[in-house]
């Protein structure tokens, strides 16, 4: 059997979406919020000199206005001065006493503020910087006499092994290894330190925490000691009955020590933390006027993009000369740069008017009643009203919000999986909100099962679904069980 070798050249045509550094620009820029768009916008004018924003024709003109007048009026007074007698307005001047007038004016334009004219400092300026955990134990450590250059030392050690909680993260043989010291005297330091404010700081458990506070606070109770070292797990599920069982006691003596145990703080580090929420700015404004709702775009906080004339200026006058073929070429690529991003921004505004006026169209029942008649929506919906595909629609809805008359949501908030009932199908989202109602109703001493909640939707809104339902929303809402919810009253 033979095998023959040959070479040769065949030409293939085949179609593939090429995704042009252009087109990947003008993706990310629909899937950015405004605060991201901004941030983008801003890094895109310092690297493309040809970009600037853009001159407001009528603000500038009235601003011209004001300076002609202003400097008129300086012209008047100027006269006045000369036709009046100077010497005795000097000596005026002098008797008067300037300093209430600049204590309560301030100086305008002082080296001391930091700022000149009419421009104010940011909102932030005068801010202090929040004290965190670190700082306020570090300070503590620092106006301790008792402790020597070498516990201090460890002190520190200590501290900056502390987390956002508390807790300490770090073992004992890892610090004693990093300071060339026995553990003994690392443990001598830290129990010490878990005696700082706020009292359990640096416990290397809960247990350990809560047992340091119960000691600070003087808490002689022998059961509660016992319950924190012994039963937590029974404690977090609250299932104080199994509690007296195993310790043979009354069961209103574990509620009694229970309570002892609940004003404790499992996390004393937590009120050092910075506020974590969220600053949330719309991209669209939906309102109703004249019987019908409107969509308006936030356009105030984006800059109005142009190109600067002066560089457009140069690359003409550069093309016809044969020594400044690098520099117009330069100049070319930035401006097609800055061509296509405020064409992208252009475009990405559009598209999120047209997805928020489809919106608008399919849940008109919620802008105009609240978010109980939230109606079942899918992306593809929405993609087929607007004629785009829904990956687009996605990227439009992720991370950007509206301003309702119901309040603000993120645009995502409209798109729910639909529950098939006899009478017609019913939003997801609207049937969390009502779990939500009932649960903020409820009596705290005797919270709503899953299966009691079934119950009551049936009754009240002939929704009916099934418990482990109940149970799968009310975990993405974040809600605990019922038996994590019980209060002892």
């Amino acid at each position: 059997m033979s095998i023959s070798l040959s070479q040769n050249i065949r030409l293939i045509q085949s179609q593939q979406l090429a995704l042009t550094p252009q087109l990947q620009q003008a993706i990310k820029l629909l899937q950015l919020n405004q605060i991201e768009l901004l941030e983008m916008v801003s890094q895109e004018m310092v690297s493309n000199p040809v970009l600037e924003e853009a001159v407001d024709r009528v603000g500038e003109a009235q601003e011209n206005e004001r300076k002609r007048q202003v400097e008129q009026a300086e012209e008047v007074l100027r006269g006045t001065l000369d036709a009046e007698d100077r010497p005795g307005i000097r000596e005026a001047m002098k008797e008067t006493d300037w300093q209430p007038y600049f204590e309560q004016r301030g100086i305008v334009g002082s080296g001391r503020s930091g700022f000149d004219g009419d421009d104010g400092p940011a909102w932030d300026y005068n801010l202090t910087r929040p004290t965190t955990l670190v700082d306020h134990l570090l300070w503590q450590l620092q106006l301790s006499p008792s402790f020597s250059e070498r516990e201090q030392e460890i002190g520190e050690a200590v501290i900056y092994s502390v987390d956002d909680d508390g807790y300490l993260e770090a073992g004992l043989d890892e610090l004693a290894g990093r300071l060339g010291c026995s553990e003994p005297e690392v443990e001598a330091v830290l129990a010490r330190i878990q005696q700082f404010d706020p009292v359990g700081v640096a416990a290397r458990s809960l247990e350990e925490c809560l047992l340091c506070q119960m000691e600070h606070l003087g808490i002689d109770d022998e059961l509660s000691r016992v319950i924190v070292a012994d039963h937590l797990n029974q404690l977090k599920t609250k299932n104080f009955r199994k509690i007296a069982r195993l310790l043979q006691v009354d069961e209103d003596r574990v509620l009694a020590a229970v309570r002892v145990i609940l004003d404790l703080d499992p996390k004393p580090g937590a009120r050092f933390q910075p506020d974590a929420s969220q600053i949330v700015i719309p991209e669209v404004f939906v309102y109703k006027r004249e019987g019908r709702f409107v969509v308006v775009l936030n356009d105030d906080r984006l800059p109005k993009l142009a190109i600067n004339s002066y560089y457009q200026e140069i690359a003409r006058r550069e093309r016809g000369d044969a020594n400044g073929s690098l520099a117009r070429s330069y100049l070319t690529e930035k401006i097609r740069a800055a061509q296509w991003l405020i064409k992208s921004i252009e475009q990405r505004q559009k598209t999120i008017y047209k997805v928020m006026e489809s919106i608008v169209k399919f849940q008109g029942d919620f802008f105009d009643r609240g978010p109980h008649y939230l109606k079942p929506l899918v992306l593809r919906d929405v993609a087929d009203d607007i004629e785009m595909h829904e990956s687009t629609v996605s990227r439009v809805t992720q991370g950007k919000y509206v301003q309702t008359p119901h309040g603000v949501f993120e645009l995502k908030y409209f798109f729910n999986s639909s529950i098939n009932q006899g009478s017609g199908d019913i939003a997801s989202a609207s049937v969390k909100q009502r779990i939500v109602e009932y649960i903020e109703r409820e009596d705290p001493a005797a919270p709503l099962s899953d299966d009691a909640i079934v119950k009551l939707l049936a009754r009240d809104h002939e929704i009916a679904i099934a418990r482990r339902t109940v149970a799968k929303y009310r975990n993405q809402l974040g809600i605990l069980a019922s038996s994590q919810r019980k209060k002892i009253v």
